[in-house]
């Protein structure tokens, strides 16, 4: 199958049922404080949040989902437009396909601009010797502010067409990082989370940032499996695999205490949103509620509300901003 008929798959399944983490997040068991009495109003609540250069109405991330298929295009128009709206970051979907066929790039740009705009490779991509100058070559035909790497090789065992070969992609990596610097890098999994060694690596490879994105969310060895039967069998095994995303996210900021952190992976609101931030989060990405928004054509509804709840959230915490949550704002 062609990279544009996975990525058309991948966006069919996803938008479904039954593939998500057997297991939760470990959000569900953090609580928020509660302040009755919280002595501001929810107007003067701030939201705005600096990353990576970049002013954002509010720290979230629309995280990478897709790009490359007539699909793609009205979901990342429905997408930025949202993300400009409401001063959102967006990642794209993988980049492979269009540096492939530069004719695909109406399905991944659009003329509304987010306040930060990100291209995205994949590992099985930057271990090649050619990769930083093909990862140059998505930014400039992307526009984009920087460069998401994404890590999948759970995801690429499954696939009967993958690349489970990932010896190297540290080194690739940095060569990336290097070659488009002054310009950011961040690397996220996929949704199975990140072990603290992991982060290491990854700052010692000079990465801008890093999105955890644990385990909880959409499981793509189940994506996987129901793409091809002859995945299934083998998948099935792989439904609770991976670190839950607050488990990621602590080990994330106690191996790099300095490092830009996204938490991502089954954040399904704002309040999920407020939690990661207390935890240590610099900003938290969510992908499924807002491919449903946007396939619904409702991502700036969607995003409405997220930042809504947001907003709400910080403000019952006792906060005066999103940026000044921390663990004192966690019930222990």
């Amino acid at each position: 199958m062609t990279v544009v008929g996975r990525k058309a798959d991948h966006l069919r399944i996803a938008a479904g049922s039954d593939v998500a983490h057997a297991g939760g997040t470990g959000l569900e068991g953090v609580r928020l404080r509660h302040r009755a009495l919280p002595e501001r109003d929810l107007a003067d609540v701030s939201l705005e949040t600096s990353f990576l250069d970049a002013q954002l109405g509010a720290p979230l991330v629309v995280s990478a989902m897709t790009g490359g298929t007539e699909e793609a295009g009205v979901i990342n128009a429905r997408l930025a437009r949202a993300a400009c709206e409401h001063g959102l970051a967006l990642v794209l979907g993988s980049g492979r396909a269009l540096l492939e066929d530069p004719s695909l790039l109406p399905t991944y740009r659009s003329d509304d601009r987010p306040p930060l705009l990100l291209g995205n490779l994949g590992a099985a991509q930057v271990r090649l010797d050619d990769a930083p100058a093909r990862a140059e070559r998505l930014v400039e035909l992307l526009a984009a502010d920087g460069l998401t790497i994404h890590l999948n090789a759970i995801q690429e065992a499954m696939q009967p067409e993958g690349e489970p070969r990932f010896a190297g992609v540290a080194a690739g990596i940095a060569a990336v990082a290097a070659r488009l610097a002054p310009l950011p890098v961040l690397v996220k999994e996929v949704g199975f989370g990140m072990d603290a060694a992991d982060v290491v690596l990854l700052r010692e490879a000079g990465v801008a940032a890093i999105d955890v994105a644990g385990a909880g969310g959409t499981n793509w060895a189940l994506v996987e499996g129901r793409r091809d039967e002859r995945a299934g069998d083998v998948a099935a095994a792989f439904a609770d695999w991976g670190v839950p995303t607050a488990a990621a996210l602590a080990d994330a900021r106690t191996a790099a205490p300095d490092l830009p952190l996204i938490a991502s992976g089954g954040l399904r609101d704002g309040v999920d949103a407020a939690k990661a931030l207390a935890l240590g989060a610099t900003a938290a990405g969510l992908a499924r509620p807002f491919l449903l928004g946007a396939r619904a054509d409702t991502a700036s509804e969607t995003a409405a509300t997220l930042v809504r709840q947001l907003r709400v959230a910080v403000w019952a915490t006792g906060a005066a901003s999103a940026a000044e949550l921390g663990p004192e704002h966690v019930r222990t």
